[in-house]
Formats: structure tokens, C-alpha cells, sequence
């Protein structure tokens, strides 16, 4: 029997249907060795591993079949700017396409109804008929805020818990993702958790909402304006914990990315079980 409980990982492809990567890359996009330098570049612009760092086999799992720069799954439907769910640069601010490139309305709705509605519409399918309890929402970040990031520069903390609220577990949005005393025992839970695992690393401070306050796909289904909204909380994931760097390359930690999964899995397990 499964635990009552969904885990997103909105983030976790770089796949990018064909029609999405001739409009980034135009004439090149018949280039071959183009295609696969624009798919390594947004692999590593997204929340690469994540789907392995929150394998969770005995909750549900939900993963992203597309690129968060087809679509973000992680924004409001109809949220624009560089930042939106349609972005047109990356994080260090450099564009996605050609000079001159413009989505008109109608290209842009089809876009978000092939890929950012049909997948919203697989949580809600999964949210009805699991009867989910709660629902955690897996992220990765860069070690170092990124030039349009709300911390541009600043150094991260090892691990992010996000649930509307500020440090205190106040809620700072519309409402909290989680009340106030759910909120800091899940921080206090992720902290016993994964402490042993962060010690010694570049960064093993474990925060609640710092540097981000909310996560939108766990404000979205915690909305008490919903006929049946769920508790949720997004985590992130300090890169810096993960990855290593060789020859200018950046590689996978596969025994510390196991660990992090083995910390991850026994917190939620513990965290249902205070749930029941």
C-alpha cells in the first residue's frame, strides 16, 4: 500500500519536442551536432537528477516529460516575463532564440495546452483517485543566486523547504502551503534527516524559505478556495551537494545523490506517519 502522497519533479527532463527546438534554433536546428549542444545546454539549465534524488517508489511519483523551457510547470498558467512559463532566455539572461523571435497568442495557448494543461491535469487526476494526503514538489538550485534570480550572487543554503511562509513559518503569500506548526516540524523533521548527510559539504545550513518563500505548484493545490486542497511543500536541493567538477566538466556524485534519495525517502516516510 502506497503512502498518501505525490512527489513532482516539474523540472526533471530536458526533452524538447522537435517543433519547440526548430523554433530555439531555426536553420540550425538541421544541424545535428547544434541540436544536441542546445539539448546539453538546457539540461544543464534545469533541475538535472532530481528525478533520481526524489525517487520516491513507495509514494506516487510524477516526473515532467518536457523541459521547463518548453513550458514551466512550476508557474502560474498565465505568468509572463523572463521568468514565466514560457521563458525566452535562460537564468544568466541569454536567449533561447533567434533575434526577432515572438510567440503570438495563438502559438503561445497551443503551446501551454499540449504541455503545461495536460500535465496539470495528470495531478488533479492523481490528487482524485489516490486520494493523496500531501503532495512535495522536488526542485535542484544553482549554489549561487543566477542574474535574474530574487538572490542574484548570494550563496545558497544546502537544502530550501518552501511553503508560503518565511523563516517562522508566517505566511508571506495568499495563504500557506502549510500552517505554521506542520511547517516547522517538517523543517525540523528535514533537519534531523538530513543533517548527517550535509556534514562536512560546502553548505549544510537547511532553511525554510530561504532563498525561496513559495513554490507555485504547492500554493496551487493548497489553495483552500479548492474543492479539495492538499497540504504540499516544494525542497530544493543545493547542486553544490551533488556535483563535482573534473576537467571543466561537471559530474554527478552518485554515492552522495544516493544518500540524499535514502535521507529523502525516510523523512517522508516519518512525515506521513506524524501525518496519519
Amino acid at each position: 500500500m502506497k503512502l498518501p502522497a505525490l512527489v513532482i519533479t516539474p523540472h526533471s527532463s530536458f526533452q524538447v519536442p522537435a517543433e519547440v527546438l526548430a523554433e530555439m534554433l531555426g536553420e540550425r536546428f538541421y544541424d545535428s551536432l547544434a541540436r544536441q549542444a542546445r539539448l546539453d545546454w538546457l539540461f544543464r539549465e534545469g533541475d538535472h537528477h532530481t528525478e533520481v534524488l526524489f525517487h520516491t517508489p513507495e509514494a506516487h511519483p510524477l516526473q515532467a516529460p518536457f523541459s521547463r523551457f518548453v513550458v514551466d510547470l512550476n508557474r502560474d498558467r498565465e505568468e509572463a516575463g523572463a521568468n514565466g512559463v514560457i521563458k525566452l532566455t535562460d537564468f544568466e539572461g541569454r536567449p533561447l532564440y533567434p533575434s526577432g523571435f515572438a510567440l503570438d497568442a495563438q502559438k503561445r495557448e497551443e503551446r501551454l495546452r499540449r504541455y503545461w494543461d495536460s500535465f496539470h491535469a495528470e495531478i488533479e487526476r492523481m490528487l482524485r483517485t489516490h486520494a493523496i494526503r500531501l503532495l512535495v514538489n522536488g526542485h535542484s538550485m544553482q549554489p549561487t543566486g543566477p542574474a535574474i534570480g530574487p538572490d542574484a550572487g548570494k550563496p545558497r543554503p544546502g537544502i530550501c523547504l518552501m511553503a508560503g511562509t518565511d523563516a517562522q513559518g508566517d505566511p508571506v503569500a495568499s495563504h500557506s502551503s502549510l500552517p505554521k506548526r506542520v511547517a516547522r516540524e517538517v523543517l525540523g523533521l528535514a533537519q534531523r534527516h538530513f543533517a548527517p548527510v550535509l556534514r562536512g559539504q560546502p553548505t549544510e545550513a537547511i532553511t525554510l524559505g530561504e532563498p525561496w518563500k513559495s513554490d507555485q505548484i504547492s500554493q496551487r493545490y493548497s489553495d483552500p478556495a479548492r474543492p479539495r486542497p492538499v497540504w504540499g511543500f516544494g525542497l530544493e536541493f543545493n547542486r553544490a551537494l551533488y556535483l563535482r567538477y573534473e576537467d571543466d566538466q561537471e559530474r554527478p556524485n552518485d554515492a552522495m545523490i544516493r544518500d540524499l534519495n535514502a535521507a529523502f525517502r525516510e523523512f517522508l516516510a516519518e512525515l506521513m506517519e506524524r501525518l496519519a
